[in-house]
């Protein structure tokens, strides 16, 4: 059985102890003188070794220390990563709860989505969801939130994503109306300013702050909330009203939606 090096050095350093030690006492009846360069010698490697045994117990400390911080570690990604699935079930079931009803109101099967890129390009938005062909959604399906407001209209779909014409752009169109009064007419999306709620004729009512619902009356289901009446302005050389309407919807809060499929 081989002995550790740490154990022939302690066995070494014993030695050398002993050999110092007769050097200070007699041996026979007779001094055992030993030359001074050896004595000092063997002090001189008995204290290098207590610095040495010092500098081992440090550096075991410190490999303890480091396998303790690893597995703290680990134990803390292991709870954030608990503490994020909880998260996204409790998001997730906040959803569904709200979304619960869609399916009876409208009659229609309905698909979850996410929107994984949301900006605003040269051309208009580009608003993609992480679902597709795959998933049974197809061109011109009408896109959504939990409380029905509306989101816009599937306009190119692949396997497994699909692009969404965004309510606010310059191509989106929906007829509409004030929610309580019979003022109808087109809204039409306007980038950044939101929307604009044209054919209104002067002499119909509305104002700031009434809402807006789709009508029924073209590919959008009725009773969906378009947006909110931002500002109305009335010229004695104009037929219609020119009427700014809120994006339904602030973008920075769009994540999930659910898709009305006409399968």
């Amino acid at each position: 059985m081989k002995k550790s090096p740490l154990k022939l050095i302690v066995f070494f350093l014993l030695a050398v102890f002993v050999i110092f030690l007769l050097g200070r006492f007699t041996f026979l009846g007779k001094p055992l003188n030993i030359p001074g360069f050896v004595v000092n010698s063997f002090s001189y490697l008995f204290d290098k070794f207590n610095i040495f045994h010092k500098f081992t117990g440090h550096v075991r400390q410190w490999k303890s220390l480091s396998a303790q911080n690893e597995r703290l570690e680990k134990e803390n990604n292991d709870l954030l990563a608990g503490l994020a699935r909880i998260d996204i079930l409790e998001e997730e079931n906040a959803f569904l709860k709200k979304a619960a009803g869609i399916k009876e109101t409208f009659g229609k099967n309905i698909v979850y989505a996410h929107v994984f890129n949301f900006n605003l390009g040269h051309d208009g938005y580009n608003v993609l969801l992480n679902k597709g062909t795959i998933q049974g959604i197809a061109k011109d399906d009408v896109v959504i939130t939990e409380e029905q407001v509306l989101v816009g209209i599937i306009q190119e779909v692949s396997a497994n994503s699909s692009r969404v014409l965004f309510v606010s752009d310059t191509k989106f169109r929906i007829t509409a109306k004030v929610i309580g009064s019979a003022t109808s007419g087109i809204v039409k999306g306007a980038l950044s300013q939101g929307m604009y709620f044209d054919l209104v004729a002067k002499e119909d009512e509305i104002k700031e702050g009434d809402i807006l619902i789709s009508t029924g009356n073209d590919l959008f289901p009725a009773a969906l909330i378009i947006g909110k009446v931002a500002h109305v302005e009335v010229s004695e050389s104009q037929t219609f009203k020119k009427i700014r309407i809120d994006r339904p919807v602030a973008i920075k809060y769009l994540g999930r939606v659910i898709i009305l499929t006409k399968q």
